[in-house]
């Protein structure tokens, strides 16, 4: 079969940031090749000139029996004064022309993406076979009046178009599904999101620290994370961790200086994604204060103690039994939570051992591929 995953962004991980939607289709992508698919990546170029115009220093690459092919794109959209930079890469007509070309099916990732909505023109009027996964829930950076607002108009107009073009859209979590009753797909898949187990196989390592592991905005929380270290350091002295870069990175050190806590805390920003593997073996436990998809996965993996915000996509994650839910927002219990696991060495090594086989049943992409296949055979019937 012959795949075509249109990404905004892309890269291998030994060449930058893996994180999100880049390692879904990554992992997917690699996964479909192992199967003998023919998988090509269609995104924007990896090099940003004059801070607006992305272009290719390779417009074509093969590398791990996956295809990749860069755009020209027009990128960053900056208005200091409502919100700030915003990637959202728009291709230029050479991405119309190439797409429009003979393949089985076009896997387009993320539905608040304008090279989403370009590609879901052109399929829709060469009459292509379509999916869609859903990689946004509508809340990123709504905490700016002008995103919620032109959010509010996008679901109505250039959103609603991707989302209902497609033939299929695959949600990850019950939030997607929440997500969708805003537009009007044709049909729905529940497939939720894979992982590569191989990577957390044999590790090792003496567990050091408490881990916030994730983007630092405000769906993730980790402002609450912050807040809770003083409340910890009142039951058991150790040592935090934050990894991860975003728009609160200024504000949570600020923040820490503000609590004087920056003695028990590092930054480390960006982690790459030969290195997360061995950064988590490292934790004592992972804390993810929001909505967290991959870290608590990549935790479960790794056979680490876990203490998660109660949502849905993050129970559906690792398992109703997985891991301390807290409430949402609620930095009292959460800190309360982290102590117990900290203080409680049985409980710790429960929730690590319970959380593994639930990721390796559910969660691997060797349980999972097989089912966006289908997806794809679906909508090729069509």
């Amino acid at each position: 079969m012959r795949i075509v995953h249109v990404s905004p962004y892309f890269n291998f991980p030994s060449e930058g940031p893996v994180g999100g939607v880049l390692l879904y289709v990554y992992e997917l992508s690699r996964a479909l090749a192992e199967r003998g698919h023919e998988v090509t990546i269609y995104t924007s170029g990896n090099i940003l000139e004059n801070h607006r115009v992305r272009t290719a220093q390779k417009t074509l690459e093969h590398r791990e029996g996956i295809e990749v092919r860069r755009f020209p794109c027009f990128d960053n959209l900056s208005l200091p004064c409502l919100f700030p930079r915003l990637e959202n890469p728009l291709p230029f007509p050479s991405f119309m022309s190439s797409l429009s070309k003979e393949n089985d099916v076009i896997h387009i990732h993320g539905h608040e993406y304008a090279i989403s909505f370009v590609a879901s023109l052109v399929t829709k009027k060469c009459k292509m076979p379509t999916v869609l996964t859903m990689h946004n829930i509508g809340e990123a950076l709504e905490e700016f009046c002008a995103i919620y607002m032109l959010r509010r108009i996008l679901n109505r107009t250039f959103f609603a178009f991707t989302v209902d073009s497609a033939r299929a859209v695959i949600a990850k979590s019950k939030r997607d599904l929440y997500t969708l009753k805003k537009f009007r797909p044709r049909r729905i898949k529940m497939i939720p999101l894979g992982i590569d187990l191989k990577r957390f196989e044999s590790l090792g390592g003496e567990s050091k620290y408490v881990l916030f592991l994730g983007r630092l905005e405000h769906t993730k929380r980790p402002e609450d994370f912050v807040r809770a270290i003083p409340l910890i350091l009142e039951k058991v002295e150790t040592d935090f961790v934050i990894a991860g870069t975003g728009v609160q990175y200024a504000y949570l050190q600020s923040l820490v200086q503000k609590l004087r806590i920056d003695r028990y805390v590092k930054f480390i920003g960006w982690v790459s994604y030969e290195r997360v593997p061995a950064v988590i073996a490292g934790a004592s436990v992972i804390v993810a204060p929001g909505d967290a998809g991959y870290s608590i996965m990549e935790a479960a993996a790794a056979r680490k103690p876990i203490v998660s915000a109660r949502l849905d996509g993050n129970i559906g994650a690792i398992g109703e039994k997985s891991a301390l839910f807290t409430e949402y927002g609620n930095i009292k219990e959460l800190a309360e939570a982290v102590s117990r696991v900290l203080t409680d060495r049985k409980l710790a090594e429960s929730l690590a051992e319970k959380a593994y086989p639930y990721i390796k049943s559910n969660r691997s992409w060797d349980a999972l591929v097989g089912n966006i296949l289908a997806v794809y055979k679906e909508a090729l019937k069509e």
